[in-house]
């Protein structure tokens, strides 16, 4: 892409972190900034924790997207749904800015002490040519899935998968506690065990602790499952698994968990079963 003077990073999600990734990456390309003032901006890179922040950010009164950004390159790397990316698609277009979909998700590198990012990458191929070089700041690894919304397919894709280990990795600790087993061995063996996943070890620590708050939450998992059955509906797949997470996620929701970290659905399993929850 063309010489940059000026990125800007919004948002209140890892931005500060976005930021420095990006400073260093174009250390001497670009002013990395998180101003005020768009002016004289190339490129504008959004991280925001939820879709009402995103929409209010971008597409709100004074949004980025209400006003003409001839030539802007936008690169979104929250984790939304498809509905909304759509209506930023289309104001993205009306603006005359280039709109890429940039999703970032974390796993394990080769050793345990550290962990790889993947942008997970979708729209059209000079909007994605143009924002390169930024891209290549914000992850450690890009994957290219397509012109339209496929980035945010994918995360519906994890979704599910975050939504079921978790549920099941509840179901089967609340088993172990009714047959006696100790929490923190249980824990303990299931942090190093085969069936381990990088979500289980994230949250393992705390678990172990009878901590169940998170970044992500109860409602979250609620909500993305949701959105997951219904496009599984959509598409004529029968999302089995998904649907017994949700309705255990439901469960914690009704229990007043929504905005509790998403292992909170081990004590709603706990309750349910008649069980005082393992302290």
């Amino acid at each position: 892409m063309k010489r940059m003077q000026k990125v800007v990073v919004l948002g209140n999600a890892q931005t500060v972190l976005l930021r420095q990734r990006l400073s260093y990456h174009l250390r001497e390309l670009a002013d990395v900034t998180h101003a005020e003032s768009l002016d004289g901006a190339q490129v504008v890179v959004t991280s925001c924790a939820t879709e009402d922040e995103l929409s209010e950010l971008v597409l709100g009164p004074a949004g980025l997207l209400t006003v003409e950004r001839p030539g802007l390159v936008y690169v979104d790397v929250s984790w939304i749904g498809e509905a909304l990316s759509l209506e930023i698609a289309k104001a993205a277009s009306a603006a005359g800015a280039l709109y890429v979909r940039a999703p970032i998700t974390h796993g394990p590198a080769e050793t345990p002490q550290e962990t790889i990012s993947t942008a997970m990458v979708s729209g059209g191929p000079s909007a994605v040519d143009a924002a390169q070089m930024v891209l290549e700041g914000l992850a450690d690894k890009i994957v290219y899935l397509g012109a339209g919304e496929e980035a945010r397919a994918m995360t519906g894709v994890l979704d599910v998968m975050t939504g079921v280990t978790l549920g099941m990795w509840a179901e089967a600790l609340v088993f172990g506690e009714a047959a006696g087993l100790d929490w923190s061995d249980m824990v303990q063996v299931m942090e190093t065990s085969a069936i381990a996943s990088p979500i289980i070890k994230d949250h393992a620590v705390r678990v172990s602790q009878f901590d169940y708050e998170s970044s992500l939450t109860c409602g979250m998992i609620g909500e993305r499952l949701e959105a997951a059955l219904a496009r599984g509906k959509s598409k004529g797949v029968v999302l089995t698994l998904t649907g017994l997470a949700h309705q255990m996620f439901v469960g914690a929701l009704g229990s007043g968990a929504a905005v509790s970290g998403a292992t909170a659905v081990i004590p709603w399993l706990e309750a349910a079963a008649g069980m005082q929850p393992a302290r």
